[in-house]
């Protein structure tokens, strides 16, 4: 027996104007072993997104925004390797942030455990004495570490921002899941890396909604 499983619409933002005082780029996991051919837990589409993250960060650099960076970090006997293959050994070259997005001086790099970067850091003391409310959440696994931290920093009140072309995951579907779960769960944005763009604090934010459909046709059963 077989059925079609359709994700419902959410809105896409052509632009999300944020306040760069307020607000951080959360850049999860890109690192070898995820994003690079050799990786053990290589992500297909990670790399192609190498652009759209560097386009956030030139934002971020050029406006003066916070930038912190999650490092998948584990070791011999880790729990995590009985659900996958062992990947980002600490010290090794899998564990690495990829060149294309190296964290320049005095940004922030994050040693996280599990999928939630707030989970064990002090990633939510540094936004609070940051004063950020905001965050823009980009990297991979879209429905895993960057679900899991943008849901953390919901349940926090801080304020979601996801730029779809930015993110990636091992399958079509549970990228969109995710951004439907983002939009309907947590009240994120979903925009594209171009549509997010700064504005002043006195500013009032312009957002222009469209309609996405991420219906597409999901075969259960053989």
């Amino acid at each position: 027996m077989s059925r079609t499983i359709e994700v419902p619409e959410y809105a896409l933002h052509e632009e999300v104007r944020v306040d760069p005082a307020q607000t951080a780029l959360v850049v999860v996991d890109m690192q070898n072993d995820f994003v690079r051919e050799g990786g053990s837990l290589r992500v297909p589409d990670a790399e192609a997104t190498i652009p759209a993250i560097s386009g956030l960060l030139g934002l971020a650099r050029a406006h003066g925004m916070r930038v912190v960076y999650s490092q998948d970090t584990h070791r011999d006997g880790d729990p995590e390797w009985r659900i996958w293959p062992p990947h980002c050994r600490e010290g090794s070259w899998g564990w690495q942030i990829v060149d294309a997005l190296a964290p320049a001086d005095g940004e922030t790099v994050l040693r996280k455990v599990r999928y939630d970067a707030f989970y064990g850091t002090p990633l939510d003391h540094l936004l609070r004495v940051w004063g950020i409310d905001t965050l823009v959440i980009c990297g991979t696994l879209a429905n895993i570490c960057v679900h899991y931290t943008a849901a953390s920093a919901a349940l926090r009140w801080y304020d979601v921002v996801i730029p779809r072309d930015a993110i990636s995951a091992l399958d079509p579907f549970d990228l969109e899941s995710s951004l439907r779960q983002t939009v309907f769960l947590f009240a994120g944005r979903v925009t594209t890396a171009t549509g997010v763009r700064t504005r002043l604090s006195h500013d009032s934010p312009r957002r222009v909604d469209l309609l996405i459909s991420a219906r597409r046709p999901v075969r259960d059963g053989p």
